[in-house]
């Protein structure tokens, strides 16, 4: 996932914060890195060290795929 970096601050939190609430919902490896990945992507992407992550209603957009547009 290709995103501009706009502050790298929380990006590890981030990371594991996806990974660990994609195991307690269930999902493999492959999806706890998956998610992991995600958020940290979201987390640079924003100024600040939490306030770009998705919400948990949220995550069910994450593997969806965009015509150019945004989804929030």
């Amino acid at each position: 996932m290709a995103v501009t970096s706009i502050d790298t601050v929380g990006a590890g939190d981030a990371f594991t914060a996806g990974y660990i609430s994609a195991l307690l919902d269930g999902e493999d490896v492959a999806g706890r890195l998956q998610r992991g990945a995600a958020m940290g992507a979201f987390a640079v992407s924003t100024a600040g060290d939490w306030e770009g992550l998705p919400s948990r209603a949220e995550l069910a957009m994450l593997g969806a795929t965009a015509s150019g547009t945004t989804h929030r």
